[in-house]
């Protein structure tokens, strides 16, 4: 490996440092304009829906893609959304972004959805969104911020199952048969983990430090009575789990059989039939 690809950012102080570049992460694709602006304006808080619809239907493409992911089974909403400012209205500023985050990803990394337990991944991401904005609640956290850090605090293994996919697909299989937390088999062949590729992304792109902490330390053990944003996350990706959207194997997820709070959990599980249904809806449509 070259000296270059090892030197490291200097990241947030509760951070360790994370890589500047890395060799499975050199050639992904450029997010889409409207996507990268949408990602510089999470971090501006003083932004309005307004801003946030005039940089959607800056792209036709995008504008029509939205519309469709809002009308999709994905949101569920019970009327038709017709234009992008109605849709910021009635969704919400941050469940938009979003979708649009959502579409930007599924958009550029598409060829890689070709092998289904690729798709099984994504299904994965989407379902801790929707997992993560429904128990939100609980955590005192922000729904629509909730959703944006479910879907994205996997980033790290879209990146890398886009760059490699058939090598993940085997990564994915053998961590089943020899039940080896994937982030192992992660570790020995991209000499990186799918949680620090996600956080290098993170920094990469100048995103909130709090999504890049999601991305870093969705594995870790939460105490009982944590609150809070990751501890959502982690909420939302073991309930995903155990509701059967289960893409790799991961030590953790096996051995934690339980998500904080248990009556929204079970609320969750005793909709997981209906949320398969959904997302299959959706990602058949891609």
């Amino acid at each position: 490996m070259k000296a270059s690809e090892t030197e490291l950012d200097q990241s947030p102080h509760w951070i360790p440092p994370l890589p500047r570049s890395h060799w499975a992460l050199r050639h992904l694709p450029a997010f889409p304009a409207v996507a990268a602006r949408l990602l510089q304006l999470l971090n501006d808080a003083s932004a309005s829906y307004s801003e946030f619809a005039e940089v959607i239907e800056s792209d036709p493409s995008f504008t029509w893609e939205v519309l469709k992911a809002a009308n999709s089974p994905l949101v569920g909403l019970p009327f038709e959304v017709e234009d992008i400012r109605h849709a910021v209205s009635i969704v919400g500023v941050e469940r938009v972004k979003g979708l649009v985050l959502a579409i930007a990803l599924s958009r550029e990394f598409r060829h890689a959805f070709r092998e289904r337990k690729l798709v099984e991944c994504w299904k994965h991401c989407l379902a801790t969104a929707h997992l993560s904005a429904d128990l939100s609640i609980h955590y005192g956290t922000d729904s629509g911020v909730a959703y944006t850090a479910g879907l994205l605090h996997d980033l790290g293994r879209v990146a890398l199952m886009t760059a490699f996919p058939r090598k993940y697909v085997a990564l994915i299989e053998e961590s089943f048969e020899r039940q080896v937390d994937i982030r192992t088999l992660e570790r020995q062949f991209f000499e990186i983990d799918h949680c620090t590729a996600g956080a290098t992304m993170m920094l990469r792109w100048h995103l909130p430090e709090t999504l890049m902490n999601v991305c870093l330390r969705h594995h870790d053990p939460a105490p009982a009575q944590e609150r809070g944003l990751l501890a959502n996350i982690m909420a939302a990706n073991r309930t995903a789990h155990l509701a059967g959207f289960q893409p790799v194997f991961e030590l953790e997820v096996a051995e934690t059989a339980s998500a904080p709070l248990a009556g929204a959990q079970a609320a969750a599980l005793s909709a997981a039939k209906e949320l398969h249904a959904r997302i299959n809806a959706y990602c058949q449509s891609l």
